[in-house]
């Protein structure tokens, strides 16, 4: 049984993976198996991989349709046989000891999950960008080891929501049947907030192992625009997973607070005005009315602003009101036209252009 079973789904990352595999097969810790999950690359990546495979035993190559990184994922840890999962990205660099260091602290501690620090680099320019949200340090406790119960107002938000900066025990994941959702993007979100609260054993070392991406415009994270309400749907199957473990009351404040700035995060970070409008108004009439966030008062919110931006948004009078006074639009056929004038519904038949081309 290898040390460490590295998983990692392989996605139009042509540019990036040669230098990303050779970090991975020049570890320190060389007792690990590493797993490549080509998930239907268009590029040159199934060449990579299977190059990499012919020249060392430890990788494992598969070859799939494009199913998506989460099942690429899921598939990756059904089919390890290390004792601990490390799921990486196949875009980033990573320090020559960062399975050693992980695994020395996950043994010593017999730990569940066992994180790392990173730092982001710009792909453009080459340069690390300062990082210090990754992991917000002020928010662990005074103990090295921990689980939610020892910080159950952060534990979801002390850490980011994604899995590369992670060391799985393999036991513990397959106690529990995690696995990612199936998810256009925002898959990860579910699997690493749940994990982190079944967790028993938990701890975070000090070391900046990772150099994470940004700027790869072919990344998950840049399909947000297309995708915009998939973090929605990983909320929701978090709260009702945790409802049904009985878990959801005790964690509720550390959720509710997370969830919301994760919602004005996506709100700001989406580039479509007309998805920001769309997404503006799911959360004001559906995200917040399902997570009962109007009936909680400031004291609940961990800051002011974020607070008084509630309150904003369930003063904002939602903008489709003239639609039941004025509106014109199709029907289902698109083969008329329906008006409504002070909510009498008129339909006339569309005329067709005659043009072609």
């Amino acid at each position: 049984m290898p040390k460490i079973s590295v998983i990692m789904p392989v996605y139009r990352v042509e540019k990036y993976l040669n230098e990303c595999i050779d970090s991975i097969i020049n570890q320190t810790l060389q007792d690990i198996e590493i797993i490549l999950i080509d998930d239907g690359s268009p590029d040159n990546c199934p060449q990579i991989c299977d190059e990499y495979a012919q020249k060392d035993s430890r990788i494992k190559v598969f070859h799939q349709n494009n199913y998506g990184a989460a099942n690429a994922r899921n598939f990756g840890i059904k089919n390890a046989t290390g004792k601990f999962l490390l799921i990486l990205d196949s875009d980033d660099v990573f320090s020559p000891d960062l399975c050693q260091k992980l695994y020395k602290e996950a043994i010593k501690y017999n730990n569940d999950i066992t994180i790392c620090h990173s730092v982001e680099f710009d792909n453009n320019t080459n340069k690390e960008i300062p990082s210090d949200w990754i992991i917000k340090d002020f928010f662990l406790p005074e103990q090295h080891v921990f689980n939610y119960k020892d910080m159950s107002k952060h534990i979801i938000g002390f850490c980011q929501g994604w899995a590369w900066d992670k060391l799985y025990k393999t036991s513990f994941v397959r106690k529990h049947n995690l696995k990612f959702q199936n998810l256009k993007c925002t898959n990860d979100m579910y699997f690493v907030m749940l994990s982190l609260i079944l967790a028993e054993r938990i701890s975070v070392i000090d070391d900046v192992l990772i150099k994470h991406r940004q700027n790869n415009f072919s990344s998950i994270s840049n399909s947000r625009d297309k995708n915009p309400y998939c973090f929605i749907k990983a909320i929701y199957a978090l709260k009702s997973t945790l409802e049904q473990k009985n878990l959801y009351m005790q964690v509720k404040q550390s959720f509710i607070n997370w969830n919301v700035e994760f919602c004005f995060w996506h709100l700001d970070t989406l580039k479509n005005t007309k998805n920001k409008k769309k997404l503006l108004r799911k959360i004001k009439n559906e995200v917040f009315n399902k997570l009962e966030i109007y009936s909680l008062d400031a004291n609940y919110f961990y800051k002011k602003a974020i607070y008084e931006r509630i309150q904003y948004i369930k003063s904002l009078k939602n903008d489709t009101w003239y639609q039941k006074i004025f509106s014109i639009r199709n029907d289902d056929r698109k083969t008329h036209k329906v008006i409504t004038i002070l909510g009498l519904k008129f339909k006339f038949k569309r005329r067709r252009s005659n043009a072609k081309g």
